[in-house]
């Protein structure tokens, strides 16, 4: 500001000063359109901010969020009406946001979730597992249009992140009842086996045989659930009798020597009660 000063004329500083000292001062009216649109313009800045920064906070009921025109619910409001029920616990509100022919595929699964029915099944062990300190936090929705949604998520224990939790899914949406309920979805988790690069090396060895059998690979790629099926019966019927005789040793030793670990906490406990009360 001081070097645009220093290259006015003494004559028109001195009108600046004058006009400034003036107590009833009075706006030409194009001044007085460009600061209202320069406030508008700040305004919409603001309230973008805002609604920008509220998608990247931990999911809140969106029942607080009201909509004057139910049957134009977005995706966004789709999902955190979603994960909102989850973290509340609340099954009647969870069971709305589900259509009756959904298909949820959790990619930890080995089959895909057909239905209503088995939906609202797999929801219903998820809230009880996450008992009542874990809670989802949406990290980022991004909405490809009203009827698609992709979501980063994490889950926290009273606010802090837990390792391994990350996770994205990709949601289609249909409208029953006037409101936008879950048709689709795909759920991805983040692995706490990080193959890093023995995962490229046994890709390069998978694409090898590929390309050395293409029958066998057309073959499997057909049907891979049948393949599998069949290793594991090969499996149960030459190798399972010797590994789970292993492996029920193993446990028993493993569940004696926490039985064992347990004892001895209590026993610190009791004399911790009787020494330090």
């Amino acid at each position: 500001m001081a070097s645009m000063v220093n290259f006015m004329s003494p004559m028109v500083t001195r009108n600046l000063v004058t006009i400034s000292k003036t107590p009833r001062l009075q706006l030409d009216l194009p001044s007085q359109q460009h600061s209202d649109r320069f406030n508008g313009i700040k305004n919409d800045t603001r309230n973008m901010m805002i609604k920008y920064a509220s998608r990247r906070n931990i999911v809140v009921s969106c029942l607080n969020q009201p909509n004057s025109k139910s049957n134009q619910i977005s995706g966004y409001d789709a999902v955190m009406k979603f994960y909102s029920s989850i973290n509340e616990k609340n099954q009647d509100r969870l069971s709305s946001c589900i259509s009756n022919d959904c298909f949820i595929d959790d990619f930890s699964f080995s089959k895909p979730f057909r239905g209503r029915k088995e939906a609202l099944m797999f929801f219903e062990e998820l809230v009880k597992s996450m008992g009542q300190n874990v809670k989802f936090c949406v990290e980022n929705v991004c909405e490809g249009d009203r009827y698609s949604a992709a979501v980063n998520w994490h889950l926290e224990w009273k606010g802090r992140k837990i390792p391994f939790t990350r996770g994205c899914s990709f949601y289609e949406f249909t409208e029953e009842g006037g409101r936008l309920v879950i048709k689709n979805a795909r759920i991805l988790i983040e692995s706490p086996i990080k193959p890093g690069g023995i995962a490229l090396t046994l890709l390069k060895n998978i694409t090898f045989l590929f390309d050395e059998f293409p029958k066998a690979a057309e073959l499997f790629l057909e049907k891979p659930y049948a393949l599998i099926q069949s290793a594991i019966r090969i499996y149960g019927l030459i190798l399972a009798p010797l590994v789970n005789h292993i492996m029920a040793s193993y446990l028993k030793l493993l569940s004696n020597t926490a039985e064992f670990f347990l004892l001895v906490l209590k026993i610190i406990i009791k004399i911790r009660n009787i020494f330090f009360k």
